[in-house]
């Protein structure tokens, strides 16, 4: 038992300056602000994946036929929905993946012209979109449609993560040539005491990482082996 005091106490030793760390950080940010310097590290963020991204209007897509190069085409998608395509005319493709899209030409294609045609459909470049990145449970690429606030986006990434520190996401926003990154508190917006801003087609939204949870994630996983190297 006395073994055990002393690794704990080690324990929290070691997670007694990140703990402070993040409550001196918490009473000295505004739940708005532009910080040039702290919004480094959290815009270096994970990576998102686009295989789940639905096209919307105004992409550009790069369309590629195997073994048919006159069929490859680029093609931008129109507000309706729609891209136009040799041999089999027009193609609803708002709200499928790059994916669905390719086997949906492939189909058109292979029901009058071609026996086993093989589609690939990339997006060249995104006419509106937002990245959610960071802590939250499911990072990725939206299509902008209609009015998306900050918080409806954090939504549909599935929520803030274990570790997210609530109070500190931001939104970059390139304007001008200038990107601005402002960072805004989760809770306050909830709680109505601030607006939930409206979101812009390119903005990247990234949550920042909780040291509190970090330190209290930390001190969960060792003390298992804490409790281990007790009965040594």
């Amino acid at each position: 038992m006395r073994r055990l005091a002393l690794i704990l106490r080690l324990i929290c030793a070691l997670a007694a300056p990140l703990m402070l760390a993040n409550c001196t950080s918490d009473t000295t940010s505004k739940p708005v602000a532009s910080e040039e310097s702290n919004s480094t590290s959290a815009l270096a963020s994970a990576p998102t994946s686009d295989a789940d991204y639905r096209i919307s209007a105004r992409d550009i897509l790069e369309i590629s036929v195997f073994q048919v190069s006159d069929l490859n085409r680029t093609a931008q998608v129109a507000d309706d929905g729609n891209i136009a395509l040799p041999l089999i005319g027009v193609v609803q493709v708002k709200g499928k993946t790059a994916q669905e899209a390719g086997d949906l030409i492939a189909a058109k294609l292979k029901k009058s012209y071609l026996q086993s045609p093989q589609v690939s459909v990339f997006v060249k470049q995104y006419g509106q979109r937002v990245t959610v990145s960071g802590e939250v449970k499911n990072p990725k690429v939206l299509a902008l449609e209609g009015n998306m606030t900050l918080t409806q986006a954090v939504v549909a990434a599935g929520g803030l993560g274990d570790l997210a520190d609530s109070k500190r996401v931001h939104i970059a926003r390139a304007t001008g040539g200038h990107v601005t990154d402002e960072v805004y508190n989760i809770n306050d917006i909830q709680s109505g005491k601030t607006p939930d801003p409206q979101l812009k087609g390119g903005d990247l939204i990234v949550a920042e990482q909780s040291g509190a949870q970090v330190a209290f994630k930390n001190i969960k996983d060792m003390l298992p082996f804490a409790a281990l190297a007790a009965l040594i």
